[in-house]
């Protein structure tokens, strides 16, 4: 028999972890003396206690590394921590390549001015959106409360600018998204919405059925100044999901100004002759 000292010394297990081993049955000694307290094991459980130091300090949680010495299958149980520890290896080295690219993009300078605009005309489908847009997540239906991809957006722009064609509304090439509150939403747990716009010469007839569908908006923005951040991604692949250089370079901008906005619309759109040309213009109204 060995004490818990010896026994501690002959598998490299702490005294301390053992005496945590026994209170949570991972590793019970052989026995305990009922007067003193005092642990001793048994020579065959060496195997054990190497078995489970082994695991340990391999990286596998203490009970599937009990469970391992139960079910006498530590190399299954090692394997399969194994594969669990490359998947999130792998996870995290895309993830540190993302946070590369994105740190890359922010250090890029993006132009920042003003522009005074007139009124403008536009209409607009209106998408629902989930408040915690990571939540959100991607559905190729298009269905309400999830944000749209790439493709459902390009698709509804181009029904959008066809019916504003058969309308006769003459609609501009300047068509962008916009995010903001759903209007009347609480504040506290404010809805969004996710606005595809395109700019019109005149909006819709008021009575015109056509256009009687409450996903589709008929406003106008006002005579404003505006804010505007360009950045030009010069062939760089953004990860999904990061905030764009653009926002945050109009936010510095803001912040540089001591600006408090009252309207948190902000506006984006993609311009550019081609792919080597494109850039990201993002625009909110100055107060």
């Amino acid at each position: 028999m060995l004490s818990i000292g010896e026994f501690a010394n002959t598998t490299g297990i702490s005294v301390k972890a053992l005496r945590h081993y026994d209170e949570t049955k991972a590793l019970v000694p052989f026995e305990v003396d009922a007067a003193t307290g005092y642990r001793r094991y048994s020579e065959s459980q060496v195997r054990d206690g190497a078995l489970l130091q082994t695991l340990r300090a391999a990286g596998v949680p203490l009970p599937a590394a009990a469970g391992a010495l139960r079910d006498g299958d530590a190399a299954d149980v090692l394997r399969r921590h194994r594969s669990e520890v490359l998947q999130k290896r792998d996870a995290e080295d895309t993830a540190m390549t993302a946070a590369d690219a994105v740190l890359t993009a922010f250090a890029r300078p993006a132009a920042v001015e003003e522009r005074h605009l007139g009124a403008t005309p536009f209409v607009a489908r209106v998408i629902q959106l989930t408040a915690d847009l990571d939540a959100a997540g991607v559905d190729g239906a298009g269905r309400e409360g999830i944000a749209p991809t790439d493709e459902d957006a390009h698709r509804a722009f181009a029904d959008l600018y066809q019916h504003c064609v058969e309308a006769g509304l003459e609609p501009g090439p300047a068509f962008w998204t916009s995010l903001r509150e759903a209007p009347g939403s609480p504040a506290r747990a404010p809805e969004l919405q996710m606005l595809l716009c395109w700019p019109v010469a005149r909006n819709p007839e008021t009575g015109d059925a056509s256009w009687d569908d409450e996903r589709i908006l008929a406003d106008e923005l006002p005579p404003r100044t505006e804010l505007v951040a360009v950045w030009r991604a010069d062939g760089a692949d953004l990860p999904d999901g990061s905030v764009h250089p653009a926002v945050v370079a109009l936010f510095d901008a803001l912040a540089q100004r001591g600006v408090a906005l009252q309207s948190q619309e902000v506006r984006q759109r993609v311009v550019g002759e081609g792919e080597s040309d494109l850039a990201v213009e993002v625009a909110v109204t100055l107060p």
